[in-house]
């Protein structure tokens, strides 16, 4: 799944998300990151297959190496469904690692760049819908074409939610932050088990949904 994924046209879609380690944690002075156990993570995809083989590989190495520390496993957990009836009012999230939306493009000279929207600009909504159709179609999901979606800061956002990653020498840019979706069903259940925007596979677009 990570190193192939699943081809649609000439893109390709790993269909699978996760968040951050959670938890108590320091800032260290050489640009590391001291964590407390215990922490969480969590993981998202819509591939049952996948989601059984990484649970039971954990509780059959519970006990492994992660960055040069001895972690082991407490507890496997799997999180509720959600809920058609209360997607019918719209789902609140809390975004758990930035939304990243953007375009590629090339300029005057014929050099690649690359825009990053943010949560105010309407290709922000369009684009993740458009990512969300795509994979919903790879699901073998019928009638999605004409799905309604609509996603909306529920707070006021401003410049401190936008986060900006060095990921393998690019540069990333995304927002955190509490939003409030109001899609079709099949639309938000692929928003939730795969993230939202792109670059989820870098662990980008997971959210977890809260009440307000």
């Amino acid at each position: 799944m990570h190193n192939q994924g699943f081809k649609l046209g000439s893109r390709s879609f790993k269909l699978f998300t996760f968040s951050r380690l959670m938890g108590r944690f320091k800032i260290l002075q050489d640009n590391k990151i001291k964590i407390y156990p215990p922490f969480e993570l969590i993981v998202s995809s819509p591939v049952d297959r996948f989601i059984k083989d990484f649970a039971s590989s954990l509780l059959k190495n519970n006990n492994f190496n992660l960055a040069g520390q001895n972690v082991e496993i407490n507890r496997i957990s799997v999180l509720s469904e959600l809920d058609r009836e209360k997607c019918k009012e719209g789902l609140f999230i809390k975004m758990l690692l930035p939304v990243v939306v953007y375009k590629t493009y090339f300029d005057n000279r014929n050099d690649r760049k690359t825009y990053y929207f943010n949560p105010e600009e309407e290709e922000f909504a369009a684009l993740i819908k458009e990512n969300l159709l795509k994979k919903a179609r790879l699901l073998n999901m019928d009638n999605v074409d004409s799905s309604y979606f609509k996603i909306e800061p529920a707070f006021e956002l401003n410049q401190k939610y936008c986060k900006i990653v060095k990921y393998k020498d690019t540069v990333i840019k995304g927002w955190m932050g509490i939003y409030r979706l109001f899609a079709d069903f099949p639309l938000l259940k692929v928003a939730y088990d795969t993230g939202l925007g792109s670059k989820n596979s870098q662990g980008f677009g997971c959210f977890e949904v809260i009440e307000v």
